[in-house]
């Protein structure tokens, strides 16, 4: 848990945005003291992480919230607690469920990542402003997205923003199932989708608004140290 507070994963070299080299670097940040370590995937390693990243993260999605969610579900059903936390527990159940799906998410992609052999040597200043330069934009700028968005970060804060206004109305029907009988999916789904549409809360605070911070800060301190090299 400490390491996972702690450090801010960038994502790997592949080659498959603009700009990229495909050369497999990738970059981790420790929050606590602003030192950057570099892992190297190779080509059969990049191939091999991303069907392992597509299958666990398809378990870890399926077996996390479901465990947690049977669990919450069980306290409302069965009287173990007194009913006051049984309320409670009830009310805040999404909100429960949703920090739980973030850490997990984030827990794998930690896991996947110390696969990565770190880097026999780092990469050069150049090359090192270059990658967080177009990481920068091809994950925050741009937010994957396709080069005909000339306005920046569109893609990345109107998806979030769209998320954060499903939030409410999610949570009233999570709250208030009797005032819509027509939907037939029952308590678990709809605690799941506003728990999900929750937990994108701190993905977005932790992958998008920190990295955002510490990307720009990066770029101007290896520019810096580049700079001060040639002179």
């Amino acid at each position: 848990m400490v390491m996972l507070m702690r450090t801010l994963l960038f994502p790997v070299d592949n080659g498959m945005g603009t700009g990229l080299t495909g050369d497999g670097y990738a970059a981790e940040y420790d929050l606590w003291t602003g030192k950057v370590t570099w892992r190297q995937a190779s080509k059969k390693t990049i191939e091999k992480q991303k069907a392992l990243t597509s299958n666990l993260f398809i378990v870890a999605s399926c077996l996390s919230p479901v465990t947690v969610a049977g669990l919450l579900m069980l306290s409302r059903s069965f009287p173990i607690f007194d009913k006051a936390l049984t309320a409670q527990i009830d009310t805040y159940a999404p909100i429960i469920l949703g920090v739980v799906l973030f850490f997990a998410f984030e827990t794998l992609m930690l896991a996947i990542r110390g696969r990565d052999p770190l880097a026999e040597r780092e990469p050069d200043l150049k090359r090192q402003h270059d990658y967080f330069e177009k990481m920068f934009d091809f994950a925050i700028r741009r937010n994957l997205s396709s080069d005909n968005l000339k306005t920046p970060y569109i893609a990345t804060y109107f998806a979030f923003g769209i998320s954060l206004l499903c939030i409410p109305f999610s949570y009233y029907v999570y709250l208030n199932p009797e005032q819509f009988p027509n939907l037939d999916y029952g308590h678990l789904s709809i605690l799941l989708v506003t728990s999900i549409l929750i937990s994108l809360v701190p993905n977005f605070l932790w992958n998008v608004l920190l990295k955002h911070i510490i990307y720009i800060k990066l770029i101007r301190k290896t520019k810096e140290r580049i700079l001060k090299d040639e002179n």
